[in-house]
């Protein structure tokens, strides 16, 4: 955070005064067939963003289906993060967002902040979430699947609910679905493909870049064959071609990432002579915590197959809480198929090991240069405890500001009185109800019954009195607004569900048939040949088992490879569990001025991982016909722990 960041956000914020070139936009957009909407940031956008100035969010409408354009519309919730200089080059970066049906505007700070920081000083980052995903997923919503299960959802996310759980509500919602009347077969990654280029139009950008990671890759792919004019440039990060069968060799990426770690030790010295049979050891680790778990003690959690997974392929995968876990793992497989747990218990519990020992240890520093390391870490130390307080006073602001010119409303103390109400309701089927049909007052229209007849049904006595002598004290815009919040606390749960469904969507109605269970079973016997613990992948088919609720309409073509004469770099981490990392070199094959890069130490999406990725696809958006300079991906290296070096603390 810059002194001409904290500068520019607070002016923002005393200023109060919409940016001037977001004008066009809020009288309608740049072309009539894709009418803009601008609307309140849906979440927060982050700290250093100021709505209207820094940031505008809003939706354009798009035809459901573009070959009748005056039939049904899809809303498509986008924002546009203004690039940080008074002279931005024309044509933005589109980051296409992956799942699919994953959606973006839920992590907009992330986008604006980390992932597309050093793109943003020079152009707008335009984001959006597509039909649907997240909260462009209105049209495909099943409002009273969500609300009969809302107890369930209520409190979790899709990860944390129990699968089967999960699974048991996706055909129903399907049901629903198909019978209010949506196109479903419009949803697909063609007109994914159409919204993109209906969005850049609408925002008046004629010409523009994509940074597509995962599905986002697949779309933007199919961008460059259906809608290509206006690109100029596509960056492919964590790449997902259409030929490749994904769901069939969904375990693929778990294999290749082993075989980056065997061959790194390998071609190691050290680690080749202290860990010379590493293959052999990974399965027998995993096989001797699948025989018999290490029980919790240690003041540890147990640490069983799925413990050992968890740490081996996910938390080395997870940008959000990326720790350096490679140089350990050597060590580690040795040590658990002795059923020795010292060192996975170091790794787990060890939160940020020592950057200056680390530094030290890899990189041959005298002791001058060790003591210069210490000075510039913690004077970085200084300026992260500085930068959260200017955060806190920023956020403080913001929210003094809000406070000045926002009273709170009848519509939010109803919301508090009737939380209140309902807290204390401690017969479950009651609370079950009331639950499902406040969620459901959002398919209604808003109203003083419906609210009266809600109060009435589920509170008494004096509860019941104090709701709806709120009710009687609403105006319209207090009405409109407790329906507003209905709909926000009821999305919120929608999106749980939202997050399988709308991803099966597009998997099960284009990559199926293309990919089926026996080819998945195939591939698993095929890689457990090399991996024998591969095999405990089998069971899990609860995609394919989901597929068979959802229609199916293959498209001629789609896993046909996609030609073209743009320039498009790939990026690929070695890391990568959800797209493999040779498939970059897949996608290019057929694109002529394709280039396939892959970067050691980084997952799904390399630009959250590696520095090295992130500068170099700057220097590829901001010229994309030079040469890159990638020097810097041999420098990334891995220092792997020997039996005896000492542990994190």
């Amino acid at each position: 955070m810059s002194p001409e960041q904290i500068f520019a956000v607070v002016a923002a914020l005393v200023a109060g005064e919409p940016d001037p070139s977001f004008e066009q936009l809020r009288s309608g957009g740049h072309d009539l067939r894709y009418p803009v909407t601008v609307e309140p940031c849906e979440l927060p956008p982050g700290t250093l963003e100021v709505e209207g100035q820094t940031v505008l969010c809003g939706t354009v409408d798009v035809p459901e289906t573009y070959d009748a354009p005056d039939g049904p519309r899809v809303p498509l919730e986008f924002a546009i993060l203004k690039a940080r200089t008074q002279s931005p080059v024309a044509d933005p970066l589109v980051y296409l967002h992956g799942g699919p049906g994953g959606g973006t505007l839920q992590m907009l700070g992330p986008v604006a902040e980390i992932l597309y920081a050093n793109h943003r000083r020079t152009r707008d980052i335009v984001t959006f979430d597509q039909r649907a995903a997240a909260l462009s997923g209105s049209t495909v919503t099943c409002h009273q699947n969500t609300a009969e299960n809302l107890v369930k959802l209520v409190g979790v996310t899709a990860a944390k609910l129990p699968k089967e759980t999960l699974n048991a509500m996706v055909a129903p919602c399907v049901d629903e679905i198909l019978a209010s009347g949506v196109n479903l077969k419009a949803y697909n990654t063609e007109n994914n493909a159409r919204d993109v280029r209906a969005l850049t139009q609408a925002l008046g950008y004629p010409t523009y870049n994509i940074y597509g990671i995962s599905y986002g890759t697949k779309l933007a792919l199919e961008v460059l064959r259906t809608e290509p004019d206006g690109v100029r440039s596509v960056v492919l990060d964590g790449v997902a071609p259409p030929q490749v069968r994904l769901y069939d060799d969904l375990v693929g990426p778990y294999a290749r990432t082993i075989d980056v770690l065997v061959e790194q030790c390998r071609t190691d010295a050290e680690c080749n002579t202290a860990y010379p049979d590493l293959k052999e050891t990974i399965g027998a680790a995993f096989f001797a915590l699948a025989e018999n778990p290490i029980p919790a003690a240690r003041g540890q959690d147990e640490i069983g197959v799925f413990q050992l997974f968890d740490l081996v392929f996910k938390q080395r995968n997870n940008w959000q809480v990326h720790k350096t876990i490679t140089p350990y793992l050597p060590r580690i497989f040795n040590e658990l198929a002795d059923r020795n747990s010292a060192t996975f218990d170091a790794v787990i519990s060890a939160t940020a090991p020592d950057q200056a020992k680390t530094l030290s240890e890899t990189s041959g520093l005298t002791a001058d240069e060790r003591a210069l390391v210490r000075v510039a870490l913690d004077a970085a130390d200084a300026m992260s405890d500085m930068e959260e307080a200017v955060v806190t006073a920023i956020e403080r602001l913001k929210k003094d500001l809000s406070e000045d010119r926002e009273a709170t409303s009848i519509a939010e103390a109803f919301e508090a009185r009737s939380n209140a109400a309902a807290s204390s309701i401690s017969d479950q089927d009651a609370l079950a109800a009331l639950l499902r049909d406040y969620a459901l007052l959002q398919t209604q229209k808003p109203g003083r019954a419906p609210l009266v007849q809600w109060v009435s049904t589920h509170f008494s006595g004096a509860d019941m009195d104090a709701l709806i002598d709120l009710v009687a004290a609403m105006s319209d815009a207090d009405i409109a607004r407790t329906f507003e919040i209905a709909d926000g606390q009821a999305t919120k749960y929608e999106t749980v569900l939202g997050s399988v469904v709308n991803n099966h969507i597009y998997a099960c109605q284009e990559d199926v048939p293309y990919n089926t269970v026996e080819g998945f079973h195939a591939r698993v016997t095929e890689l457990a040949e090399q991996y024998a613990f591969l095999e405990l992948f089998r069971d899990n088919t609860s995609f394919f088992e989901n597929c068979e609720a959802f229609p199916k309409h293959p498209r001629d073509g789609f896993q046909t490879p996609v030609k073209s004469d743009l320039p498009v770099l790939a990026l690929n981490g070695v890391l990568d569990i959800q797209t493999s990392w040779e498939w970059g070199a897949v996608a290019v094959e057929t694109l002529t001025n394709g280039q396939n890069l892959v970067f050691p130490e980084a997952g799904h999406g390399s630009i959250a991982y590696q520095p090295c990725a992130n500068d170099i696809s700057v220097a590829f958006i901001n010229d994309p016909a030079s040469h890159l300079d990638t020097s810097c991906i041999d420098r990334i290296t891995v220092q792997f722990v020997m039996p005896d070096d000492p542990l994190p603390q």
